[in-house]
């Protein structure tokens, strides 16, 4: 109910109650001596009926106001008691969010100019938050790796109606440098850490993007730095993620992401294996799996979040089935409009 609806039913209310005392209308079961006062007002005084100072400026009452008075008539309003169901809570942007330009931004961050590819849901206006998805691509990869319009890694196609999506950039185009000394590597975690910080900053002020639905997938060393933004982030929701290794201290984690973690056969090494483990165990998963879909994947019994692993027979691939189980595994964590 609105506060000008509110306000119309407390004048008629009280003009009502006024007519009553005019034409003798008193309640019974009042005492006598209140029921003279009320006749005897002076009209100079009927608009402080029931201590609500200066009713002629009912319109300038907030909502709060209005809803106390009527209480202390002893006036139920329709549907005041009634919990008045609301959406996620949006970003922001909002409310003014100035946008951010369709494909590239760029944007420096420590005397390095970065880069992100946008893509906007076709539908997408600020009247409602909307899901945000980072895509990450491998080291050694580019942008183009998930900016696809076909095959099997066109997650566009699968987020068109429903996400925000964020293409990010590694520097040098490698999330690890393998080519660079491994005591190098603490600090290049630290510098894209901060790119995150910074992207979600910028669409959380510009674009209108709920807090809660914010995810990060990607392949190889792509999903490999997701994992870092699940361990070392609050704010990633859940991952999906294949062919990846541990990039992060896992005494440095913070966040218990959801997670959807895919590995070929042909690639299944100890490494990958143990990045699975540590985030089903994370979740607090036992070692046992009950099938899901799509097949061949598996949801781990009794996590505290949801943990699905899907062992596809091939490589170092992304699976045919994997763009769409990805978005099938966040939508979970959506609410609904």
């Amino acid at each position: 109910m609105t506060s000008r609806t509110i306000t119309w039913l407390l004048v008629s209310i009280l003009v009502g109650a006024i007519g009553c005392v005019g034409e003798g209308g008193v309640d019974t079961d009042r005492n006598a001596n209140n029921t003279n006062n009320v006749n005897n007002q002076n009209p100079n005084n009927v608009n402080n009926v029931n201590n609500v100072n200066n009713v002629n400026n009912v319109s300038d009452m907030n909502v709060q106001d209005d809803m106390a008075v009527t209480q202390d008539m002893g006036v139920d309003l329709p549907g005041a008691d009634l919990p008045v169901e609301m959406g996620p809570a949006g970003t922001p942007g909002c409310l003014d969010g100035a946008g951010l330009p369709e494909g590239e931004n760029t944007f420096m961050l420590e005397n390095r100019q970065r880069r992100f590819i946008l893509r906007l849901p076709n539908n997408y206006s600020n009247d409602k938050p909307w899901p945000l998805v980072f895509a990450l691509h491998g080291n050694g990869g580019n942008p183009g790796y998930w900016d696809a319009t076909s095959g099997d890694r066109n997650i566009r196609s699968v987020l068109q109606d429903d996400a925000v999506l964020i293409i990010a950039e590694a520097i040098d185009n490698q999330w690890r440098d393998y080519n660079m000394p491994s005591d190098t590597w603490p600090a290049r975690i630290e510098s894209e850490l901060l790119y995150f910080d910074e992207m979600i900053t910028m669409a959380s002020e510009n674009l209108c993007i709920n807090p809660d639905a914010i995810f990060s997938m990607g392949f190889s060393g792509g999903g490999s730095f997701s994992g870092v933004l699940g361990c070392r982030r609050t704010d990633i929701r859940a991952i999906a993620v294949g062919g990846s290794v541990i990039y992060f201290d896992q005494d440095n984690c913070v966040g218990t992401p959801a997670a959807w973690i895919t590995i070929g056969t042909e690639e299944l090494t100890s490494g990958r294996e143990a990045y699975r483990d540590f985030f089903r165990d994370r979740a607090g998963c036992e070692a046992t799996a009950t099938d899901t879909t799509p097949s061949p994947c598996t949801a781990y019994d009794s996590c505290e979040q949801p943990v699905h692993y899907c062992q596809h027979p091939a490589g170092h691939i992304w699976p045919d089935f994997g763009s769409e189980a990805m978005w099938a595994f966040f939508q979970q964590f959506v609410p609904n409009d």
